[in-house]
């Protein structure tokens, strides 16, 4: 019983760093997401980062062998971050920023009963017991944002959809990764089949890539491949390779709480009472499942 309590620390900050370059990635993609489509942001950002990391991988020596796992990985990547940018650039062009960081709060919910179901991982009462804390505290904050003007119910459909992509491939992540040391070469299979995606979105709907001579959209760009991109689904990768989905979903309720500051300092959001209170909501529901491995791991301790 104690080791399926057991928690890798390193696993926890890397989830937790994912978040927070996801969701600064999602409020940075909003800037740019007007001055160009969908496809050739994704293209533009995840090529980018695809063609550093494979030469990374080349300069070490370590080319990833050919074989049913690259494909594996690769046709993932298609889905994660493929359909994921794509439905999640489209929609951050239609809705605002603060929508966009409320709607991901689903997938705590959604990444842990799919893990059960594909997977067979355990999934004790507190995980879906605090997701659905979590979830209360983001009814309340979209109960206070439900009438911001730019919200726009296509664009919340189209994150929506980029949701649901994101809460299978979070059961894919775990079953490349677990008990592998692999997690960069993972993370780069995984943004090759994103950019293969990006290349068909081009096709379908056209190249019209975002003004880099402008001020800071280049410098946006950077911070896309650079941190959103590379940083964000190496550290990903890493924690699918040392946490269970539950533990890792869990640490991705923060995304409503950390999107919301993020929104509140980026974009000058209001975040005024009922924000903040369903802010505790969540973390409450988030500090749930650890504070009940605590205690189980106090009275372990006691009675023995």
């Amino acid at each position: 019983m104690q080791q399926r309590d057991r928690v890798d620390g390193a696993g926890l900050l890397a989830a937790l760093l994912s978040v927070v370059a996801w969701q600064s990635g999602l409020i940075v993609q909003k800037g740019l997401a007007a001055s160009t489509n969908a496809g050739s942001l994704m293209l533009i950002q995840v090529g980018s980062a695809a063609a550093l990391m494979w030469l990374a991988l080349l300069l070490a020596g370590k080319r990833p062998a050919v074989n049913r796992q690259m494909a594996l990985n690769v046709g993932w990547g298609l889905l994660a971050p493929g359909l994921v940018f794509g439905f999640g650039i489209a929609g951050a062009a239609r809705t605002d920023g603060v929508s966009i960081a409320l709607f991901w709060g689903i997938l705590p919910l959604l990444g842990p009963f799919l893990a059960r179901l594909l997977l067979g991982e355990e999934l004790p009462w507190t995980f879906p017991v605090g997701g659905a804390i979590g979830l209360a505290g983001l009814a309340l904050m979209l109960s206070g944002s439900a009438s911001a003007p730019a919200t726009d119910p296509i664009g919340n459909l189209l994150v929506l959809a980029s949701v649901l992509c994101a809460g299978f491939s979070s059961v894919i992540a775990r079953f490349i990764n677990r008990g592998r040391d692999t997690w960069f070469a993972s993370a780069t299979l995984q943004l090759t089949g994103a950019t293969l995606m990006a290349i068909a979105i081009v096709l379908l709907w056209g190249w019209s890539p975002p003004p880099l001579a402008e001020p800071g959209v280049a410098l946006s760009m950077v911070y896309l491949v650079l941190v959103m991109t590379i940083f964000n689904y190496v550290a990903f990768n890493f924690s699918m390779s040392r946490l269970a989905v539950t533990w890792a979903g869990l640490t991705a309720a923060t995304a409503p709480v950390i999107g919301l500051a993020l929104a509140w300092l980026l974009l000058g959001a209001k975040v005024g009472a009922t924000e903040l209170t369903a802010a505790a909501i969540i973390i409450s529901g988030v500090a749930l499942p650890h504070l009940w491995r605590l205690a189980r791991a106090a009275r372990s301790r006691g009675g023995g």
